[in-house]
């Protein structure tokens, strides 16, 4: 079943005023053959029939997101902000640190600030520490939560990082307590969440490889609200190929793909 131009511009339209993800009409093949799985599944004719079925039941939208977006991440990805943050932990007088991973995927990156302070902070006990995770997918937060992790999942970790942090069971590894116990998992999406629902600043805001699917307005609005979550010196935190310096200026950047909001 092919997607007529007319119900590809539906769900393109449909795709960027709920996501703001930007999909240039090239992408037509790309929208049908991640489609074609629902339309067969639901026993539905069209695919005009899909976008009918996603505009009756908006609960199922984040299937859509799904479908479009590619959720690729690791452990210790972005090898050169881990180097720059071990320098930079020194910073904080505080004992405190209020950290965002805003678009987590299956779990990786939340799991690896965990151990990557567990690892870093002196006097790791004495420290107050809260590490939000969140992400657009209902599906990939449910197995980040669940922490279970292939062994082509866990490349970029350590012998030692696997034995102190995961339980092996069969083949997999299991995230343990005292990881998932340091992390709070939410559903939230970057483009029309309510970002009043942040009561407090964060030290950091990780936000890495997600501006790559927003067009320049959205990513505009995007770092917009992520900056008015950050304290002057607090850390945002981008995927190696994003830059943002000529949309904000209120930002400034301290290294490769990390952004500081100026005093």
């Amino acid at each position: 079943m092919e997607i007529t131009q007319r119900e590809f511009k539906l769900f393109q339209k449909l795709i960027y005023d709920e996501f703001g993800i930007s999909l240039s009409d090239q992408k037509i093949t790309l929208v049908q053959s991640r489609l074609r799985k629902w339309v067969k599944q639901l026993n539905l004719k069209t695919y005009k029939d899909l976008y009918e079925y996603f505009l009756n039941d908006t609960t199922e939208l984040f299937l859509l997101a799904d479908a479009i977006t590619t959720n690729v991440t690791s452990f210790f990805r972005e090898a050169a902000q881990w180097e720059y943050l071990k320098k930079h932990l020194s910073t904080y007088k505080e004992k405190k640190l209020r950290i965002w991973s805003s678009a987590c995927s299956s779990g990786q990156e939340p799991y690896t600030i965990a151990i990557f302070l567990k690892e870093n902070l002196k006097d790791f006990k004495s420290w107050d520490i809260k590490i939000l995770a969140t992400d657009l997918s209902k599906d990939i937060l449910k197995r980040a939560i669940k922490g279970e992790y292939r062994p082509d999942d866990v490349k970029g970790l350590t012998k030692s990082h696997l034995q102190k942090y995961f339980t092996k069971i069969g083949q997999n590894y299991v995230v343990k307590k005292e990881l998932k116990d340091m992390i709070v998992f939410k559903s939230f999406n970057l483009v029309t969440g309510n970002y009043e629902i942040f009561k407090n600043k964060f030290d950091m805001i990780f936000c890495r490889n997600v501006m790559i699917y927003f067009d320049k307005k959205t990513q505009y609005d995007v770092i917009d609200n992520l900056k008015n979550l950050l304290d002057n010196d607090s850390l945002l935190l981008l995927g190696h190929s994003e830059s943002i310096t000529t949309q904000v200026q209120s930002l400034k950047i301290v290294t490769s793909s990390i952004y500081t909001k100026k005093a």
